[in-house]
């Protein structure tokens, strides 16, 4: 039998700190408002929930398969859009570990999935996508 010290050491954590291997986050991209009718103009609202408070990431990936970087909401609230028209054209703020992303005036250029994605212990988490369709 081998009783190394590392093994030991592996073993013990394993046995007092389940949460170490294996952790995983769990994050559900949603509407608060029902978005089969989405319409020109109308205001588009996601809601990213996540079961940490690590910083949430919203991209956009369009009808031809492009991701586009929409915003960074750090875990203070503080948010880094892409670039200024981004900044016009989408609202992004966070309560506790909801991170919330609105399109201001929805367009056809905003048609696609929307992510939400999120980096806890240096591992890429990334949400179902939220198809976001005019009619």
């Amino acid at each position: 039998m081998d009783t190394s010290p590392a093994l030991l050491l592996l073993l013990a954590l394993g046995f007092c700190c389940p949460g170490i291997y294996g952790q995983s986050l769990e994050i559900k991209v949603g509407s608060p408002k029902d978005i089969s009718q989405l319409q020109v103009g109308q205001r588009l609202e996601l809601e990213c929930r996540a079961d940490r408070n690590s910083g949430a990431f919203w991209i956009h990936k369009d009808k031809k398969g492009t991701l586009h970087f929409i915003v960074f909401i750090s875990s203070a609230a503080k948010t880094t859009f892409g670039n200024q028209r981004k900044a016009t054209h989408f609202q992004a703020s966070k309560h506790n570990t909801i991170y919330y992303l609105a399109v201001k005036s929805f367009t056809p250029q905003d048609e696609g999935n929307y992510f939400c994605v999120m980096n806890y212990n240096q591992m890429l988490y990334f949400s179902p996508g939220q198809p976001a369709f005019l009619p």
